[in-house]
């Protein structure tokens, strides 16, 4: 009788040590080979949960999945690695790596600005507790770049409305933009939108003159 399943491999572990092993998973995601350098470290933390290489591998799986696209992904293991070592050396590296899941999935100016403001939010955190961080202007650029798209929203939500001549609501919008982006490129623009508003809530029929009041230009918008 056979001694036991180790003679077909079954049940049994790598007999690979776990540096070894991390240099190879680590080789592969030099090669661009994500998912597969994802797995591998997955099974150093797995099998040696004790060794000094599994903390590491821990982020180099947040890492793999980021590179690989896997953003969501990537993002939940930053944030375990981040609650289960709060004090690790690599924890202002996560919470970049946090702030870029989220600017990665930002989307167009139409759409739901909520990864930009995530994004913008993660990039405060860091330099409020991370001042001296090395990629503080990287930094400072995404934080740029995510008020950038949160206003440029806002500015297209409020011609939106002013187009639809919603102009309260409209006023609302330009005003937040003065207010919370003043560098915005645009500010000339917010401003010229918020005189008008102002000036057509206080006049509403300035805003939307009855048909015989309405200039004679509107004769050329006639369908003859």
């Amino acid at each position: 009788m056979l001694a036991g399943c180790g003679w077909f491999g079954f049940g049994k572990k790598s007999d690979r040590p776990p540096d070894v092993m991390a240099q190879e998973a680590s080789q592969k995601m030099i090669s661009g080979k994500y998912g597969a350098a994802a797995e591998d470290f997955e099974k150093i933390r797995d099998r040696y949960p004790y060794s000094p290489e599994a903390t590491q591998a821990e982020l180099r799986v947040a890492d793999s999945k980021y590179f690989n696209k896997k953003y969501d992904e990537a993002l939940n293991d930053y944030k375990n690695f981040e609650k289960l070592h709060p004090a690790h050396p690599d924890v202002p590296y996560v919470i970049y790596q946090q702030g870029l899941c989220y600017y990665r999935q930002r989307g167009t100016i139409d759409r739901d600005p909520t990864y930009a403001y995530k994004a913008l939010q993660e990039f405060k955190r860091l330099k409020q507790r991370y001042p001296d961080y090395a990629k503080l202007d990287k930094v400072n650029d995404y934080m740029a770049k995510c008020q950038q798209a949160l206003a440029d929203h806002e500015f297209y939500i409020g011609e939106y409305y002013f187009r639809t001549k919603r102009y309260q609501a409209a006023l609302e919008r330009f005003a937040s933009i003065q207010e919370e982006y003043p560098d915005y490129p645009k500010m000339p623009r917010v401003k010229e939108y918020v005189n008008t508003c102002e000036s057509y809530l206080a006049n509403p029929v300035a805003a939307d003159p009855p048909p015989l009041l309405k200039p004679w230009y509107y004769l050329f918008d006639a369908k003859w």
